[in-house]
């Protein structure tokens, strides 16, 4: 035992019976693992379900919040005890089983950052034996005690100044400290306000909003890029309402093979976009008529290019032949150094919880994109964006202050009313538990994150039927192992066919349980988001 109950009692000011941490076991870097033992005579139980005694999911919520501010103030060192921790910010708390009498719960509670000394966002946990019974996010906001009491006797007296609360001058204290600023310049009588681009990125990039997004001579309101999603899930229609509603919508063009087909989906979703919205193409590097479908979409002036699943030299060329911005996909420092090397505008950090094909092949460490990403931005001078595992405010913000310029999100995006896949496919996303989500391997060599589904099965027992040679496309060149037909079974699965189909998800597909619309979906992530990054 790390810290006994009298060693707690001298860390928070809490005492019983509104202590909820009994014991602390350890604390290694940025986790810390603690206790609460219940018994059948504490009071909590006999008012709370009379018939059926259960703990209270507030009070759960609770002790693993007061085992977040013991991590924080022995983080916080010396002084920590002049601050008051208040955990102001439940993000969200899900119950999966009863706590019962006289069960002992262990607390395991991250620390997922901490910034400006002013706010701190924590992960947790609370198990029984080896049963997870709880999982929350909350936000935690450090307030100077002296300033505190000040405002107390203030508002007692009825001196309140207007606007002078406590919370609201952290939130001045950090915007003062924001990293990203505005430098205004005059050109004749034109008046232009632009982003300053150079960021020294330290650990954490202070943010006080989401900032636009940059793609080529244009400029999403909303740094958000909807994930390219093949075999024909994203197509005009999501990435169209996705631009429209100020993010960058993202036609997958990966499995077609008539250039025509490219070229009208991008006008189609540029009609729903209208002419200020962003919109770009993602494609596989190993599929074949690559040059084809590429040379399609610049035809019709593109936006951007997303590319993945290997570096090609001639996408580059194109690029810079038709003045496209080429973002390339990497999940590692040594592939994202050479793509600043080979010319791409931006890379997309993609980590181990992405959907689809990942980028660590056999052997590799599968990383979480926030490490990568904080690695990559102090090694290149091009902009990153995050992806992989990037389901809420939360994470984007984390993700923005690790110092990406942006986030790519696809899961999300799956289960709305415009996607374009039917409707089977999406209620698989909404029904996915946390277990239905596996690790596969891909024909072409590289592992893939899908939900299960009985053709799932079969790849997973090796038992997934081989390509018919006489119906074979090549459509992805020699690296295929023609261990099944992946173009098949993802044309089923959009199509609705679950019995035959693959269906790629990413590791948080089991948090969504309804369809709502691309608006909704926007809107909640950029005003969430603000108000996260105003603190």
């Amino acid at each position: 035992m790390l810290l006994t109950k009298q060693d707690i009692k001298n860390i928070i000011p809490y005492d019983d019976p509104f202590l909820w941490v009994d014991e602390v076991e350890k604390i290694e870097g940025d986790e810390i693992i603690a206790y609460k033992h219940t018994s059948q005579d504490d009071s909590y139980f006999k008012g709370h379900f009379i018939d059926m005694p259960i703990m209270p999911g507030v009070l759960v919520v609770e002790g693993l919040a007061q085992a977040g501010t013991i991590l924080l103030r022995k983080k916080m060192g010396q002084g920590h005890e002049r601050k008051h921790l208040l955990a102001y910010d439940v993000k969200s708390a899900f119950f999966y089983k009863p706590i019962w009498p006289g069960d002992k719960i262990k607390y395991k509670v991250e620390l997922l950052g901490f910034y400006a000394n002013k706010i701190a966002n924590f992960k947790a946990e609370a198990i029984v034996g080896d049963e997870k019974k709880c999982e929350a996010r909350f936000v935690v906001a450090i307030v100077d005690k002296d300033e505190f009491k000040q405002e107390k006797i203030n508002k007692t007296q009825g001196n309140v100044l207007a606007n002078q609360e406590v919370n609201q001058r952290a939130v001045q204290e950090v915007q003062q400290e924001a990293s990203i600023i505005k430098q205004e310049t005059t050109t004749g009588t034109d008046r232009v306000i632009e982003p300053i681009k150079e960021i020294i990125a330290t650990e954490y990039v202070k943010q006080t909003s989401m900032p636009p997004l940059r793609v080529g001579n244009k400029y999403a309101r909303v740094s958000i890029i909807q994930g390219g999603m093949a075999v024909r899930v994203s197509l005009h229609n999501l990435a169209g309402n996705v631009a429209k509603c100020g993010g960058v919508g993202i036609i997958a063009v990966s499995g077609m093979s008539d250039p025509e087909e490219v070229k009208s989906e991008i006008r189609k979703a540029r009609e729903i976009a209208g002419p200020e919205g962003v919109i770009g193409i993602n494609i596989m590097g190993v599929i074949g008529h690559f040059v084809e479908l590429v040379d399609a979409a610049m035809e019709e002036k593109i936006d951007l290019i997303i590319q993945g699943a290997g570096f090609r030299n001639d996408i580059f060329e194109i690029g810079k032949q038709y003045n496209v911005p080429i973002f390339s996909i990497a999940s590692s420092v040594k592939v994202a150094l050479k793509a600043e090397q080979m010319g791409a505008t931006a890379v997309v950090i993609e980590g181990s919880d992405a959907g689809g094909h990942l980028g660590f092949r056999k052997g590799h460490e599968f990383r979480k994109t926030v490490d990568i990403v904080k690695d990559v931005v102090k090694e290149i001078k091009i902009p990153v964006i995050a992806a992989g595992g990037v389901y809420d405010s939360i994470d984007i913000a984390e993700m923005l202050r690790a110092g990406a310029k942006g986030v790519q999100m696809a899961t999300r995006f799956v289960a709305t009313q415009e996607c374009d896949v039917d409707e089977k496919f999406k209620k698989a996303y909404v029904n996915a538990g946390k277990d239905d989500v596996v690790i596969i391997t891909s024909p072409v060599g590289l592992p893939g994150r899908a939900i299960k589904t009985p053709f799932v099965e079969k790849i997973l027992n090796h038992t997934a039927p081989k390509p018919d040679p006489l119906k074979c496309k090549g459509c992805i060149g020699p690296v295929c192992d023609k261990s099944y037909c992946i173009l098949e079974a993802l044309e089923n699965a959009r199509k609705g066919d679950l019995e035959n189909g693959l269906v790629f998800a990413g590791s948080n597909v089991w948090r969504i349980n309804k369809i709502a619309t691309v608006e909704e979906i926007m809107k909640e992530l950029e005003n969430e988001t603000n108000k996260i990054l105003a603190l």
